[in-house]
């Protein structure tokens, strides 16, 4: 489409009287700026083939020669287009005064003197321009694209915008009217009667400008300049006799250049102050509208003062009524949690009851993150066995204690009636724990592994963190307890994933359980204490007794922890082969 546009536009042009001045404007370049503004850049190779067809069709330039010669002005519309978008950020550059100088000065001072000095420079090389007529040409080349760019690319981004027909031209009818009627009045007596009154052309436009926008003008201005230099062409009007004196176009393109410069500056300024006005307007409904709903406010204030006085009373029995009965609940669930507490530490072992095991020296020690831990640990001797089992209950809280009450009843119970084999009684804990959970609608389950110390020998069962093993040489062994059991109370049968592991034990070597919230205590730069840490204390102290091995993992997991929270439970258990 642009290239049959650009074609068009050159032929029209060249159909006419080719007079010994030239043409005053070359529509095609204009044309084809206006394009690219509109649509984008990436339409240049419409531009390319109209100009190739018109220097291969019209001018009769051989095929090779067109296809160079026709990147002049392809190029040159590029670099104004370019600079003009570069310049303006935006495609239509008639909406602010200094867009529209920024596009004048880019139109006439770059793209249009690229192309008259590339296509002349051609000319010379080809042998089409002689030396003597090259300024002139130069000239005549650079003013023929510049005045075609303002007269044509304002009519072309006019009447391509992307919008629908204005209804202030329909509201307007008389006014079209008057202005057309006036123009065609002047242009009458300049153009066929040589009446020197061409500049009172001006003010029909400048009321278009004022009053019928941006299309109606440009294209107003278009039709007088096209008439201008159709009816000069036929050698006839006021321009035409100026041509004879002054032997060039040059009049007549000032005035198509200072109808269109002047048209276009002063329809920027009157969208610049519609632009205003409308902000303007806007920001006043938005003052009104701000007034109006301030008036209804302050009438209305004293019943709403009333009302939300009336409210906050109400909100502050209820608050009143809510704060005793959280007071009450809180007391009630301090005694319950107290109570849940008093009777964790009732059920650890005693002093009294590890000491009465020859064989082992142990010490162990819970310290829970909230009231009631989730924590478990115990030490039994029944029949020459000491059963020591240890495990963690997910989350906090007095549910998490419950169920670390029930483990510790089951485990006591089972061994007290005789039950040795670690499948059946870790399957049975499970089973209990299962149902328990299950019917507490809970979904709480917990790690746990047991030790059986018979003849030297530690059997292992259940699932856990690992167990650390300090041996008589002072070796550190770390044993990881997932494949010999599976987490309590998240299935009703766990019995295929128990499995027993025999651990000899010398004199003298050290066993240490620990849970989560040892290694996984972190500081207050986020960093967390760890198992390796873990097992350097414990392989600095495996040389004293349980009771001072314990203090000393503690005390090192204190200084690691500083000021910083405490976010789970702490249980620790250390055993000594005596």
């Amino acid at each position: 489409m642009l290239a049959i546009a650009y074609f068009l536009g050159g032929w029209l042009v060249l159909q006419m009287p080719q007079s010994q001045y030239g043409s005053p404007f070359w529509p095609p370049v204009g044309i084809a700026l206006g394009a690219l503004l509109s649509r984008g850049i990436d339409r240049w190779l419409g531009i390319y083939l109209g100009a190739f067809l018109i220097s291969v069709l019209i001018n009769k330039v051989p095929f090779l020669l067109a296809l160079i010669t026709s990147s002049s002005p392809t190029i040159g519309c590029i670099i104004s287009a370019a600079l003009i978008t570069r310049f303006t950020h935006n495609s239509y550059p008639f909406d602010r005064l200094r867009h529209v100088l920024i596009f004048i000065i880019i139109s006439l001072f770059t793209g249009t003197i690229y192309q008259s000095v590339t296509g002349n420079v051609m000319g010379l090389v080809l042998g089409f321009t002689q030396r003597e007529t090259l300024l002139n040409s130069l000239i005549n080349w650079w003013a023929g694209d510049s005045i075609g760019i303002l007269v044509f690319t304002p009519l072309i981004i006019s009447w391509t915008r992307l919008r629908t027909v204005s209804k202030l031209l329909v509201s307007r009818k008389y006014e079209i009217l008057f202005v057309v009627l006036a123009l065609f009045v002047i242009l009458l007596l300049c153009l066929i009667k040589s009446q020197p009154i061409e500049y009172l052309i001006l003010p029909p436009l400048l009321w278009s400008a004022f009053r019928l926008g941006d299309r109606a003008t440009s294209l107003l201005v278009a039709i007088v300049a096209t008439a201008a230099a159709t009816v000069t062409a036929y050698e006839i009007g006021v321009f035409f006799k100026s041509a004879q004196v002054n032997e060039s176009l040059v009049l007549l393109q000032l005035f198509i250049g200072v109808i269109s410069i002047t048209t276009m500056t002063v329809l920027s300024i009157v969208t610049e102050n519609q632009t205003a006005n409308q902000i303007i307007s806007k920001q006043v409904q938005i003052t009104q509208d701000a007034l109006t709903k301030l008036d209804h406010l302050n009438k209305n204030l004293e019943k709403i003062v009333e009302e939300r006085t009336l409210e906050i009373k109400q909100a502050n029995l209820e608050i009143t009524k809510l704060n005793h009965k959280l007071k009450a609940d809180n007391i009630r669930m301090s005694s319950e949690l107290e109570i849940t507490r008093r009777l964790q530490n009732m059920i650890l072992p005693t002093p009294i009851e590890l000491e009465q095991i020859k064989e082992l020296d142990i010490a162990g020690i819970m310290e829970p993150a909230d009231e009631v831990g989730g924590d478990y640990y115990d030490v039994l001797f029944h029949h020459s066995i000491t059963k020591i089992g240890i495990g963690d209950v997910t989350g906090h809280g007095l549910e998490s204690g419950v169920i670390m009450i029930m483990v510790q009843t089951a485990i006591r119970t089972l061994m007290l009636h005789g039950e040795t084999d670690q499948t059946k009684f870790l399957t049975t804990i499970n089973q209990t724990i299962y149902e328990n959970v299950k019917r507490m609608q809970s979904d709480r389950n917990l790690s746990l592994i047991l030790l059986d110390y018979y003849n030297n020998t530690l059997s292992l069962s259940g699932q856990h963190e690992s167990v650390i093993i300090a041996r008589q040489n002072g070796t550190i062994e770390e044993i990881d307890t997932d494949p010999y059991g599976f987490p309590i109370g998240l299935t009703d049968d766990i019995s295929e994933f128990i499995s027993e592991l025999k651990i000899p034990l010398s004199r003298g070597e050290v066993v240490v359980l620990y849970t989560d919230g040892i290694v996984e205590a972190i500081n207050s730069q986020k960093q967390q204490y760890g198992i390796d840490r873990l097992k350097r204390i414990v392989g600095q102290n495996y040389h004293k007794t349980s009771a001072q091995i314990r203090e000393s993992i503690i005390t090192d997991l204190h200084e690691h922890i500083g000021d910083y929270k405490i976010f789970d439970d702490i249980t620790l258990v250390v055993i000594k082969r005596k």
